[in-house]
């Protein structure tokens, strides 16, 4: 079997479908779609384990230019005018995009195919990141699927309009009769709405679950009864175990969400807190929250394709379907050794053995 320009062929560990079995055999990816997959020895563009690509459901890439900041809480770090705010109104907006095209250059490279951003600034803020996206896109070939939940300008009710969604805050931080009109506006638009709920406490959660939203973020402080209204109302939830950490709100119980059968997705949340690394949310999730590698790989794929709208464009690997696949290395010094490519992949493996994005 030979390759052609519009085609590469894949060999070694396949994790197929949507309970990821491992398959031992090769891959022909034809523009983009699984046109073949079998047990036949052939000679590979690329050999490892290959699997979906991974998608960031929940990102604010606009303070990537501010790394790092000391340890505060959650409302001096994020809060209405604090520290990030502070920081923002303060950049240069060359500084801005710059810090979001490394960002968006990052993800590429190191197995994201798809994210969501949480846009502030606006419509100007959304401009910023399209230009972003346009220059990793020029000058990378990167193509990743970006799904920008916006903000609207100080005034309005409308986000820009390549925006997937509108991403607000805590409900306590606005009026609630604008936040109730933004939303209004969003669903004539036909948006996504996309609420922070339950990170520093749960007194928001409710407000939340009344603008019956498309998306929660966080929900950290969710009691057993909040999570079983979530799961009632089939509302999907991403998590942010780092951020959490950092920020000192805890951890939210994830093996609950999950038993209650809510879709449940992974983000990093902000650059300035933690690295778009996905590798390492996994790894923390699994060997902190779960014990459970499957369902973390599922949170890392599956779910945020499911999330995301991008079911057809990402996730699950199947013959005739479209897929974003990234290949691992399962020679490199880091992986020699796996036993069990699934586990290892969430447990081990980091950006520097990805071999491919494809």
């Amino acid at each position: 079997m030979n390759g052609k320009d519009d085609e590469k062929i894949l060999s070694g560990t396949i994790l197929l479908g949507e309970e990821l079995e491992p398959f031992e055999g090769y891959l022909l990816l034809r523009d983009g779609v699984a046109a073949e997959i079998g047990t036949e020895k052939i000679d590979p563009d690329f050999e490892g384990i290959i699997s979906p690509a991974l998608v960031n459901s929940h990102v604010h890439l606009g303070d990537s230019f501010f790394k790092d900041p000391p340890y505060l809480t959650l409302e001096d770090l994020v809060g209405p005018g604090g520290l990030k705010h502070r920081a923002l109104a303060a950049a240069s907006r060359r500084d801005v995009v710059e810090g979001m095209r490394r960002s968006l250059s990052y993800m590429a490279r190191s197995g994201t195919c798809a994210y969501a951003d949480f846009r502030e600034g606006g419509m100007d803020g959304v401009e910023m990141l399209l230009e972003a996206m346009e220059e990793v896109e020029r000058t990378e070939g990167a193509d990743l699927i970006g799904r920008i939940f916006g903000r609207p300008d100080p005034g309005s009710v409308r986000v820009h309009p390549k925006c997937w969604g509108v991403g607000i805050s805590s409900t306590r931080d606005h009026p609630r009769s604008w936040v109730e009109d933004v939303v209004e506006a969003a669903r004539s638009d036909g948006k996504k709405v996309a609420l922070h709920a339950g990170e520093s406490g749960r007194d928001d959660i409710e407000d939340a679950l009344s603008l019956e939203p498309d998306l929660l973020v966080h929900l950290t402080k969710a009691e057993p009864r909040d999570l079983a209204q979530v799961a009632e109302a089939g509302i999907p939830v991403v998590v942010c175990p780092r951020s959490n950490l950092v920020t000192g709100v805890g951890l939210p119980d994830v093996a609950r969400m999950l038993d209650l059968g809510i879709v449940v997705g992974l983000g990093t949340d902000n650059v300035m807190l933690n690295s778009p690394n996905l590798f390492s949310e996994m790894e923390f999730t699994s060997k902190a929250l779960l014990h459970n590698d499957r369902q973390v790989f599922m949170m890392c794929t599956l779910n945020g394709a499911q999330i995301l709208g991008a079911d057809d464009d990402a996730g699950a690997i199947r013959v005739g379907k479209r897929c974003r696949i990234m290949v691992i290395d399962r020679r490199s010094n880091n992986m020699a050794g796996a036993k069990d490519p699934l586990a290892s992949l969430v447990r081990r493996a980091n950006p520097s053995d990805v071999l491919a994005v494809l």
